[in-house]
Protein backbone atom coordinates (compact mmCIF):
# COMPACT_ATOMS: atom_id res chain seq x y z
CA UNK A 1 0.00 0.00 0.00
CA UNK A 2 1.42 3.52 -0.98
CA UNK A 3 2.60 5.75 2.43
CA UNK A 4 -0.07 8.10 1.53
CA UNK A 5 -2.96 5.87 1.99
CA UNK A 6 -1.19 4.57 4.72
CA UNK A 7 -1.08 7.52 6.61
CA UNK A 8 -4.55 7.97 4.95
CA UNK A 9 -6.16 5.07 6.75
CA UNK A 10 -4.31 5.86 9.95
CA UNK A 11 -5.52 9.33 9.92
CA UNK A 12 -9.61 8.63 9.07
CA UNK A 13 -9.14 5.75 12.01
CA UNK A 14 -7.74 8.55 14.44
CA UNK A 15 -11.27 10.32 13.87
CA UNK A 16 -13.43 7.42 13.65
CA UNK A 17 -11.95 6.37 17.47
CA UNK A 18 -11.96 9.77 19.07
CA UNK A 19 -14.54 10.67 21.06
CA UNK A 20 -14.82 14.30 19.73
CA UNK A 21 -16.68 14.82 16.66
CA UNK A 22 -14.21 17.42 14.92
CA UNK A 23 -11.01 16.48 16.82
CA UNK A 24 -7.42 18.39 16.27
CA UNK A 25 -5.76 17.39 13.16
CA UNK A 26 -2.19 17.71 14.67
CA UNK A 27 -3.05 15.71 17.69
CA UNK A 28 -2.73 12.96 15.00
CA UNK A 29 1.06 12.72 14.83
CA UNK A 30 1.12 12.02 18.63
CA UNK A 31 -1.90 9.41 18.83
CA UNK A 32 -1.44 5.81 18.51
CA UNK A 33 -3.02 5.55 15.00
CA UNK A 34 0.18 7.56 13.80
CA UNK A 35 2.51 5.02 15.78
CA UNK A 36 1.50 2.12 13.78
CA UNK A 37 2.79 4.27 10.68
CA UNK A 38 6.83 3.19 10.03
CA UNK A 39 8.26 5.64 9.87
CA UNK A 40 5.63 7.91 11.79
CA UNK A 41 4.51 10.44 9.49
CA UNK A 42 5.59 14.14 9.53
CA UNK A 43 3.35 17.30 9.50
CA UNK A 44 4.09 17.61 5.20
CA UNK A 45 2.79 14.30 4.82
CA UNK A 46 -0.29 15.00 7.06
CA UNK A 47 -1.19 18.23 5.16
CA UNK A 48 -0.88 16.29 1.76
CA UNK A 49 -3.27 13.58 3.30
CA UNK A 50 -6.00 16.02 4.63
CA UNK A 51 -6.02 17.77 1.14
CA UNK A 52 -6.35 14.61 -0.65
CA UNK A 53 -9.05 13.36 1.96
CA UNK A 54 -10.75 16.53 1.38
CA UNK A 55 -10.67 16.26 -2.39
CA UNK A 56 -12.38 12.92 -1.92
CA UNK A 57 -14.99 14.38 0.36
CA UNK A 58 -14.40 11.98 3.32
CA UNK A 59 -13.68 14.93 6.11
CA UNK A 60 -14.59 18.33 6.36
CA UNK A 61 -12.30 20.96 7.97
CA UNK A 62 -13.03 24.31 9.37
CA UNK A 63 -11.28 27.70 8.10
CA UNK A 64 -8.83 28.05 10.80
CA UNK A 65 -5.43 26.22 9.69
CA UNK A 66 -1.86 26.51 10.99
CA UNK A 67 1.12 26.38 8.64
CA UNK A 68 -1.35 24.54 6.33
CA UNK A 69 -2.93 22.29 8.50
CA UNK A 70 -6.23 22.20 9.58
CA UNK A 71 -6.94 22.94 13.10
CA UNK A 72 -10.07 20.54 13.50
CA UNK A 73 -11.52 17.98 11.02
CA UNK A 74 -14.27 15.32 10.93
CA UNK A 75 -15.59 12.51 8.81
CA UNK A 76 -17.96 13.17 6.83
CA UNK A 77 -21.19 10.73 5.44
CA UNK A 78 -18.53 8.79 2.69
CA UNK A 79 -15.63 8.93 5.57
CA UNK A 80 -17.94 7.06 7.91
CA UNK A 81 -18.91 4.51 5.54
CA UNK A 82 -14.84 4.24 4.20
CA UNK A 83 -14.03 3.27 7.96
CA UNK A 84 -17.00 1.49 9.04
CA UNK A 85 -17.13 -0.83 5.64
CA UNK A 86 -13.49 -0.69 4.56
CA UNK A 87 -11.53 -0.06 7.79
CA UNK A 88 -10.27 3.25 6.32
CA UNK A 89 -8.68 2.02 2.95
CA UNK A 90 -9.37 4.56 0.41
CA UNK A 91 -8.52 2.61 -2.40
CA UNK A 92 -11.03 -0.12 -1.50
CA UNK A 93 -13.54 2.62 -0.77
CA UNK A 94 -12.69 4.24 -4.25
CA UNK A 95 -13.53 0.55 -6.14
CA UNK A 96 -16.81 -0.21 -4.26
CA UNK A 97 -19.84 0.09 -6.72
CA UNK A 98 -22.23 3.03 -5.85
CA UNK A 99 -24.36 2.88 -3.47
CA UNK A 100 -28.24 2.40 -4.58
CA UNK A 101 -31.23 2.54 -2.61
CA UNK A 102 -32.66 -0.90 -1.93
CA UNK A 103 -35.91 -2.24 -2.30
CA UNK A 104 -38.16 -2.46 0.98
CA UNK A 105 -37.00 -5.81 3.04
CA UNK A 106 -40.12 -8.25 3.09
CA UNK A 107 -42.55 -7.55 6.18
CA UNK A 108 -41.34 -9.85 9.22
CA UNK A 109 -44.57 -11.41 10.37
CA UNK A 110 -44.85 -11.09 14.51
CA UNK A 111 -43.49 -13.75 16.48
CA UNK A 112 -45.35 -16.12 17.77
CA UNK A 113 -45.28 -16.97 21.61
CA UNK A 114 -42.63 -19.57 21.33
CA UNK A 115 -39.83 -17.69 19.31
CA UNK A 116 -36.70 -16.64 20.95
CA UNK A 117 -37.26 -13.52 23.20
CA UNK A 118 -33.21 -12.42 23.40
CA UNK A 119 -30.43 -12.78 20.57
CA UNK A 120 -26.86 -12.82 21.31
CA UNK A 121 -25.37 -9.26 21.10
CA UNK A 122 -22.64 -10.15 18.88
CA UNK A 123 -25.22 -10.81 16.15
CA UNK A 124 -26.20 -7.63 16.13
CA UNK A 125 -22.69 -5.90 16.08
CA UNK A 126 -23.90 -4.98 12.33
CA UNK A 127 -27.07 -3.32 13.20
CA UNK A 128 -25.23 -1.50 15.85
CA UNK A 129 -22.50 -0.08 13.48
CA UNK A 130 -24.87 1.40 11.11
CA UNK A 131 -26.92 3.22 14.11
CA UNK A 132 -23.56 4.46 15.32
CA UNK A 133 -22.15 5.62 11.76
CA UNK A 134 -25.97 7.24 11.73
CA UNK A 135 -25.55 9.07 14.71
CA UNK A 136 -21.82 10.54 13.88
CA UNK A 137 -23.03 11.47 10.40
CA UNK A 138 -26.29 13.49 11.52
CA UNK A 139 -24.44 16.78 12.07
CA UNK A 140 -22.74 16.47 8.18
CA UNK A 141 -25.71 16.08 6.74
CA UNK A 142 -28.09 19.10 5.09
CA UNK A 143 -31.96 17.69 6.49
CA UNK A 144 -35.25 19.57 6.24
CA UNK A 145 -36.17 20.94 9.78
CA UNK A 146 -37.35 18.06 12.11
CA UNK A 147 -35.76 15.32 10.01
CA UNK A 148 -32.25 15.14 11.39
CA UNK A 149 -33.98 15.04 15.23
CA UNK A 150 -35.88 11.92 14.41
CA UNK A 151 -33.42 9.77 12.72
CA UNK A 152 -31.36 10.91 16.17
CA UNK A 153 -34.16 9.72 18.29
CA UNK A 154 -34.73 6.27 16.20
CA UNK A 155 -30.74 5.74 15.76
CA UNK A 156 -30.15 6.06 19.73
CA UNK A 157 -33.16 4.16 20.34
CA UNK A 158 -31.73 1.19 17.92
CA UNK A 159 -27.94 1.37 19.18
CA UNK A 160 -29.37 0.90 22.78
CA UNK A 161 -31.66 -1.71 22.10
CA UNK A 162 -28.61 -3.68 20.51
CA UNK A 163 -26.41 -2.92 23.31
CA UNK A 164 -28.83 -4.33 25.59
CA UNK A 165 -28.02 -6.88 28.35
CA UNK A 166 -30.83 -8.98 26.75
CA UNK A 167 -31.58 -7.58 22.99
CA UNK A 168 -35.06 -8.15 22.00
CA UNK A 169 -34.95 -9.45 19.01
CA UNK A 170 -38.51 -7.77 18.11
CA UNK A 171 -37.64 -4.45 19.65
CA UNK A 172 -34.61 -4.17 17.11
CA UNK A 173 -36.28 -5.37 14.64
CA UNK A 174 -38.97 -2.82 14.75
CA UNK A 175 -36.60 0.09 15.67
CA UNK A 176 -34.24 -1.15 12.51
CA UNK A 177 -37.71 -1.03 10.00
CA UNK A 178 -38.67 2.49 11.65
CA UNK A 179 -35.02 4.18 11.06
CA UNK A 180 -35.10 2.59 7.51
CA UNK A 181 -38.37 4.57 7.01
CA UNK A 182 -36.68 7.51 8.30
CA UNK A 183 -33.92 7.05 5.78
CA UNK A 184 -35.81 6.44 2.80
CA UNK A 185 -38.25 9.33 2.54
CA UNK A 186 -37.70 13.20 3.17
CA UNK A 187 -34.22 14.93 1.96
CA UNK A 188 -32.82 12.35 4.33
CA UNK A 189 -33.16 10.04 1.27
CA UNK A 190 -31.01 11.96 -1.09
CA UNK A 191 -28.11 12.09 1.64
CA UNK A 192 -27.58 9.63 4.76
CA UNK A 193 -30.08 7.33 3.59
CA UNK A 194 -28.38 6.31 0.04
CA UNK A 195 -25.21 5.76 2.15
CA UNK A 196 -26.61 3.42 4.84
CA UNK A 197 -29.95 1.99 3.94
CA UNK A 198 -28.13 -0.89 1.94
CA UNK A 199 -25.83 -1.47 5.47
CA UNK A 200 -28.72 -2.13 6.99
CA UNK A 201 -30.17 -4.15 5.12
CA UNK A 202 -27.33 -6.20 4.66
CA UNK A 203 -26.41 -6.26 8.66
CA UNK A 204 -30.77 -6.90 9.48
CA UNK A 205 -29.70 -10.51 6.95
CA UNK A 206 -26.66 -11.24 8.90
CA UNK A 207 -28.63 -11.09 12.53
CA UNK A 208 -30.98 -13.54 11.12
CA UNK A 209 -33.32 -12.13 13.83
CA UNK A 210 -35.94 -14.73 15.10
Amino acid sequence: MPRTDTIARAFLNYLYDEDDFRPEVAGFLASAHAGSVIPPPQRAELVEVVRLLQTRELVATGRESAEGLPLRAGLTGSGLICVSDHGGDVASWDGAAPVAVAEPPEVVPPRSPAEPTTVPRESLEGIARVARVALLALPTVHARYGEAEAVQRVANGLWEATRAPRPDPRRVRLLAAKLRSELGTGSMANTLGVVLMDSLDEALREAQLP
